[in-house]
């Protein structure tokens, strides 16, 4: 799976379940995650460019930081 600023936050923790500490490791808010209820309605919905905004993180610096984190290339830039 590649990550990009569309990824929804739920198919990126099923896609990358470690991921999950490396979210909350960003932003504690993140913490919320863990409830599968929330998990389940708002990552479905969320892609990573709302979470980055959520988290007050430039959307580009929050994806690329979880691209690294599994292996992919940075990218230069969002794509809307």
């Amino acid at each position: 799976m590649e990550i990009s600023a569309q990824t929804k936050v739920n198919d990126l923790l099923q896609a990358f379940p470690h991921l999950e500490g490396v979210l909350i490791s960003l932003n504690p808010q993140f913490k919320k995650l863990r409830n599968p209820l929330l998990r389940n309605s708002v990552g479905r919905i969320a892609t990573l460019k709302q979470a980055a905004l959520v988290a007050d993180i430039p959307p580009l610096t929050f994806i690329n930081h979880l691209r690294r984190a599994v292996g992919q290339d940075a990218m230069d830039e969002i794509a809307d």
